[in-house]
């Protein structure tokens, strides 16, 4: 197959499809709760890189809009795309608004982050904190804004994203997140990261609103919880609480009742029924598989342009842009190693 992605060392954007950012990976078992659906992507013989793990990175603030990394370790660490740091201490707290390079054993300070609290003041201190990734809409506004210091320039997109879920005050990320604690916990409860996972496919209402490809599963077992939660639990909360209606035909399954035995079996008809609601669920298990894979593999087929934001050594990092899709990917040479992509039109302006 060609690989439209070979030249990536090159500034020059090129046209790949979603399918080709996720190159090797398989799907697994769907997990389905609510309106939510998560279709794993396992690793199998797809290629892998380490890229460190984003849960050790040296996090902190050097002023607002200026969000510091450390990497410790050996090799080039990936920051992941819209990565947002919410802390407990009373200070800032700052988001990404697409993902970056950290060189072997350096700090680098990015100067074009975002301020996600308006009305809290103080700076994060240097360490490890809790990561998150920005819920979808809020990932496709800074997606679309310009790559220029501006602390400030993601409040009026988490304004609208708080006041959609009936949520008053600022623009202030963190309130949203604490109003619906509860409801979170218990969402992200109920999915699992599995064995071999590097990925996911992320289906909302029936249509697909993410699509997320690590370059291990170290780096995935870290990114886990801050995407399930933060990021596409959250876009769940918010739409059942707005009431939004689904806009696509939606891919879960109903059970459907089983028919009473025609004849009781020895045993009595009880044992009957149990296997026939036995055969019902691997019915309905099959279907919603089904229609699941089919709407990523439409998904796959999606043409993206994709262009190289900048390099270190062997890995590149870079922005995809789509008509239904919009995120970051990475590159190991010339082989991709980690796509995180959101759907766009989530939250109207």
């Amino acid at each position: 197959m060609r690989n439209p992605l070979k030249r990536f060392q090159s500034t020059m954007a090129e046209s790949a499809t979603v399918g080709e950012l996720l190159s090797g990976a398989r799907p697994g078992r769907v997990q389905s709760v609510g309106r939510m659906q998560v279709l794993p992507l396992l690793a199998g013989d797809a290629p892998t890189a380490d890229l460190g793990d984003p849960a050790s990175l040296d996090i902190s603030t050097g002023d607002y809009g200026t969000l510091c990394f450390g990497n410790s370790g050996s090799g080039t660490a990936l920051v992941p795309s819209h990565l947002a740091v919410m802390v407990s201490q009373a200070a800032q707290d700052h988001a990404m608004p697409r993902a970056a390079l950290v060189r072997a054993g350096t700090k680098r300070d990015y100067r074009n982050a975002m301020c996600i609290q308006q009305s809290q003041g103080g700076l994060i201190t240097s360490g490890s904190h809790r990561l998150a990734v920005l819920p979808p809409a809020l990932r496709e506004a800074a997606s679309l804004l310009p790559e220029k210091p501006g602390y400030d320039r993601l409040w009026p997109a988490v304004s609208r994203f708080k006041a959609s879920a009936g949520v008053p005050g600022s623009a202030d990320l963190v309130r949203f997140m604490k109003h619906f604690a509860t409801e979170l916990d218990c969402f992200t409860a109920e999915f699992e990261c599995v064995e071999d996972q590097i990925g996911a496919v992320v289906l909302m209402d029936g249509a697909v609103v993410g699509v997320e490809r690590a370059p291990s599963h170290v780096y995935w077992r870290s990114m886990w919880e801050p995407l399930i939660r933060f990021c596409y639990g959250a876009e769940a909360v918010r739409r059942g609480v707005a009431g939004d209606v689904p806009a696509a035909p939606s891919t879960r399954v109903p059970l459907t009742r089983p028919a009473a035995p025609a004849v009781a079996a020895s045993g009595g008809d009880g044992a009957d029924v149990v296997a026939l609601l036995a055969e019902a669920v691997r019915d309905a298990d099959t279907r919603e598989q089904q229609a699941v894979e089919t709407v990523a593999q439409a998904t796959a087929d999606e043409s993206v342009v994709v262009g190289v934001d900048e390099a270190i050594d062997r890995v590149a990092v870079g922005t995809v842009v789509g008509d239904g899709l919009m995120g970051a990917y990475a590159l190991d040479g010339d082989t991709p190693v980690y796509a995180s992509l959101t759907a766009r039109g989530t939250l109207a302006a």
